[in-house]
């Protein structure tokens, strides 16, 4: 039943509903057995996939194929929109509920939430406000941008408008330019905040958060992606310096050597001792180096991180100024 399974769900991508499975000439005890014993699992109501694929994704992939069982179901009634769309554009998300699919309705039909699905409502949605993306229907990435940025917050927007730009889908005029056109939203006063302190040089969600937590917490705003080289030439590049204050930073203790060298090491003991001789060649230049994790800028910690890295930057700066 495990290959029958398997390729029933093949046919659609990677998913199946229940009435694929009755046409195969299973029943629902079969469909009960399956989950039960850990081949399928339930995206939504009606619809599964197997578990080895589905423990495989990312978060952020999990919800694009459940949002694939929803078109699918829906049709071409909708277009993904929101958080959903967002994600499809990026790739990436923080901070939004990725249990719930958000699609735009082209039928006129109200705006509703049931089943795990939020249903905005369109009346008329502009031809060129729609795009494919991965073969499913979704608004441009201009619009699903500002749509999520409204609806998530500051700080998930700022993830969401970083790696837009970062990855060319948009540009700055652009995302201006629909924040203007949709002024009367809600949460446009958010939407704003996010694209004025969207950083596209950060290269990870972890990094736009920091930029976040830096300007919330009265901190000094750094410059991503400095180059260190010494007389061997550039051995690094940090997360972020505060070149004023001669000081480094460097988001979840991951040090970057190597990431201009794609044949380092993956060794977990090589990497470690690479990391600490990338940071005494930091040092050796008379910077200092702050770490801190995704914790650290959690609530139970960051007023305590935000102290150390204040208190790390004026020790770097007097430093600096007695040398």
């Amino acid at each position: 039943m495990d290959e029958l399974i398997a390729g029933i769900c093949a046919t659609r991508g990677g998913f199946a509903h229940r009435h694929d499975f009755l046409a195969a000439g299973l029943q629902d005890r079969h469909i009960r057995l399956a989950l039960r014993s850990g081949l399928l699992v339930r995206l939504r109501h009606g619809s599964y996939t197997p578990k080895v694929l589905y423990d495989a994704l990312s978060p952020e992939q999990q919800h694009v194929l459940l949002a694939r069982a929803v078109v699918d179901k829906l049709g071409d009634g909708v277009v993904l929109s929101h958080q959903t769309a967002a994600i499809l554009h990026t790739g990436v998300s923080y901070g939004v509920d990725l249990s719930t699919v958000h699609v735009t309705r082209l039928d006129g039909r109200g705006g509703r939430i049931e089943s795990g699905i939020d249903h905005h409502v369109g009346r008329v949605l502009p031809d060129d406000d729609v795009c494919m993306v991965e073969g499913l229907p979704v608004v441009v990435a201009s619009r699903a941008v500002v749509e999520s940025s409204s609806l998530a917050g500051v700080e998930s927007g700022m993830v969401t408008a970083s790696f837009a730009l970062r990855r060319g889908l948009v540009e700055i005029a652009e995302l201006e330019d629909r924040m203007s056109r949709h002024e009367r939203w809600p949460g446009m006063l958010q939407v704003r905040l996010a694209l004025r302190r969207a950083e596209p040089r950060c290269e990870s969600v972890g990094e736009v958060r920091s930029m976040y937590f830096f300007a919330t917490n009265g901190l000094p705003i750094p410059t991503p992606q400095v180059e260190f080289c010494d007389a061997d030439g550039v051995f690094a590049r940090s997360d972020f310096t505060w070149l004023e204050h001669h000081h480094v930073g460097e988001f979840d203790g991951l040090v970057k050597y190597g990431r201009l060298n794609p044949h380092r090491g993956d060794m977990v003991g090589q990497v470690l001792v690479e990391e600490k001789r990338r940071e005494d060649r930091i040092r050796a230049l008379d910077y200092g180096v702050s770490r801190w994790t995704t914790e650290d800028l959690g609530k139970r910690r960051r007023a305590q991180t935000a102290e150390r890295i204040r208190s790390a930057l004026e020790q770097s700066r007097r430093r600096r100024r007695a040398s």
